[in-house]
């Protein structure tokens, strides 16, 4: 068992619908134990036992808090969690019901269920005596171009995990799933801000605060996470307009990057006046690939994973008593305008059509080279799937080859939720930010790594931008305020993104900042790769796993091994070329070490054990 984790083990039969009367009390009063032993807040009334793993920002003193959502759900229910802010999740049980929720955004702890199970973690689950442990290979082939799986479904077939904002309840009459927050609910805010430009910046700047103000209240020592960009630049802003206390803060960098964003950090801790720590990533970080498997459960990857880690490691023993990170912010206020841009305008002109054949004769290997063509083809995807997740895995033509033959790959279920009729830009637009931006990068990647990092580090993390008010006036906030410009700007790039943000903050921040050309600030996955050792090992992980034997073509495997490594003393054309390259090569090794892991059992803790 993981000693980082405060949650909760898998109970056995609790799931089962139509017989909590049988496990009632003991379940009780295992919980109430367990809470005891652990971080978790209690309350118990009118029959009722609460746990509260995680934080939650209100009026509400600490030690009332679960009192206080108790009261409110006895009173008003489920909706009662709606008004909810922070990084948490609730169990409930009383003689006739078992019900588990997430915050919104899925930032607290995590939790899986099967018919009979449930746990915070998946390899608790895998541990349970009884349980079968078995692969979703769909959900595997899903891994290998997202980078993650789309909730509910897991790595394990069987096995469910309660995305954000979700929850499951167990009574009697079964079991019920759902989510509390909805398109239909977003779509009935969207753009009904009666209000100036000029008022919405206040108005956002007032929210900003009260949510900053809300986390740090009874905080000796606060930390920030410091990117050098405009969100980690905003959140120390606010801060040090509602706190003069102790501060400090955490940068990460990349050895030998030119768009190195430390120095605009350093700046911004010595304007307002933080303790400042940094690190430079180097590459040998990937060889604790497996602690981090251990505490996502799932096979995960994305470009900034190995800095949650390295981020959450530097805080060290030292700990603030809650650290600020700017995650989300982007997506909040909706991204990718210039691709949504020109997405419209292709529809409107009836060349999609033409955009789809491009894409059919870009996907022969021909095109997969390091040059133009790998370009063009790498935007023409961008444009044409802009309402997918970002797939910089291998696409879905690669998986099949990746996979043996018959095995069945099925498509990407998050997809079928996404309305297939869009009247205009500015709904497209809305359509994006829900299920693209918030429902998952925001929930299943940008906030699940870092929630996942602080978790495996015991850190305090919060997301400011995240408030319940934030997120909501937000929602209200039109198209052209979120994301400045007419759509003929946006598609020529001239837009302005996160125009409430940067109005509000231009005047408070240092010009550095303000004033930069924006770089990416993606993370240059190929640094992990760039040691010929390192490949030299992770070639003899992957060839020597059994996944190659039970699950994997085996010469396709050899075959981009072999094209990775004669490519990787090459100068590069461009850098997604090598970006998305590497991104595959994370995806296979993450997928192997899980497999070793997970199917086979391997206790390890890093790379190295594997040899």
């Amino acid at each position: 068992m993981m000693k980082n984790s405060k949650f909760i083990g898998a109970f056995s039969g609790i799931l089962k619908a139509g017989h909590m009367s049988e496990h009632e009390v003991n379940i009780k009063s295992q919980l109430v134990q367990l809470a005891a032993s652990s971080s978790a807040k209690v309350a118990t009334r009118e029959g009722f036992t609460l746990l509260l793993f995680g934080q939650t920002y209100s009026a509400q003193k600490v030690d009332r808090q679960a009192t206080y959502i108790l009261d409110e759900y006895i009173k008003n229910g489920l909706n009662s969690f709606k008004k909810l802010d922070g990084e948490f999740t609730i169990l409930i049980v009383s003689e006739t019901e078992f019900v588990a929720f997430r915050d919104r955004h899925g930032s607290g702890p995590q939790f899986f269920y099967s018919k009979d199970y449930f746990a915070n973690a998946l390899f608790y689950l895998s541990s349970v005596e009884g349980f079968q442990v078995e692969p979703d290979i769909n959900a595997l082939s899903q891994f290998l171009s997202l980078g993650y799986i789309p909730s509910p479904q897991t790595s394990l077939k069987g096995v469910q995990k309660l995305p954000g904002g979700s929850y499951v309840k167990v009574s009697k009459n079964g079991m019920q799933e759902d989510q509390l927050f909805p398109f239909d609910d977003f779509k009935s805010k969207y753009g009904t801000l009666k209000m100036s430009k000029e008022d919405a910046i206040v108005e956002y700047e007032r929210l900003h605060k009260l949510g900053i103000k809300s986390r740090v209240e009874g905080a000796h020592t606060v930390g920030l996470l410091m990117s050098g960009g405009y969100d980690s630049g905003g959140n120390i802003s606010a801060l040090r307009d509602l706190y003069q206390g102790e501060v400090k803060t955490y940068s990460i960098g990349f050895k030998n990057n030119p768009w190195s964003e430390l120095p605009l950090a350093a700046k911004l801790s010595e304007v307002f006046h933080s303790e400042h720590r940094e690190y430079e990533i180097d590459g040998s970080e990937i060889l604790q690939l497996p602690k981090i498997i251990q505490t996502i459960g799932d096979p995960f990857q994305e470009g900034g994973l190995m800095l949650n880690y390295v981020a959450m490691g530097l805080i060290g023993d030292e700990k603030p008593d809650i650290i600020l990170g700017g995650d989300g912010n982007d997506q909040l206020h909706g991204t990718a305008g210039k691709e949504l841009a020109l997405n419209y305008k292709l529809k409107k002109l009836g060349l999609a059509p033409v955009q789809t054949l491009l894409s059919g004769v870009l996907e022969n290997k021909a095109f997969d080279r390091n040059n133009k063509l790998f370009r063009i083809k790498f935007h023409n995807e961008k444009i044409k799937n802009i309402l997918k997740s970002d797939n910089f895995g291998f696409s879905t033509k690669e998986v099949k080859n990746l996979i043996q033959p018959g095995f069945e790959i099925g498509k990407h279920e998050y997809l079928s939720r996404i309305p297939n009729h869009i009247k205009d830009f500015d709904e497209l637009f809305m359509v994006h930010n829900f299920f693209g931006d918030i429902k998952q990068v925001i929930n299943e990647v940008i906030l699940f790594k870092a929630s996942r990092m602080a978790e495996l580090h015991e850190n305090a993390l919060t997301f400011p931008y995240m408030s319940t008010d934030l997120y909501n006036f937000l929602a209200t906030v039109p198209r052209d305020i979120k994301f400045f410009g007419s759509v003929d700007e946006l598609s020529k790039g001239q837009g302005v993104s996160k125009y409430l943000h940067k109005s509000y903050l231009k005047p408070k921040l240092p010009v550095e900042i303000t004033g930069r050309k924006k770089q990416g600030g993606f993370a240059p996955l190929p640094i992990f790769f760039r040691s010929k050792e390192n490949r030299k090992l992770f070639t003899s992980i992957i060839q020597k796993s059994d996944i190659v034997k039970e699950l994997l073509n085996e010469k396709s495997v050899n075959e981009f091994l072999s094209k990775y490594e004669r490519e990787s003393e090459k100068p590069s054309y461009w850098f997604w070329y090598e970006q998305v390259n590497a991104f595959k090569y994370f995806n296979l090794l993450m997928l192997v070490v899980w497999w070793e892991m997970m199917i086979n059992k391997k206790e390890i803790s890093t790379l190295t054990d594997l040899v």
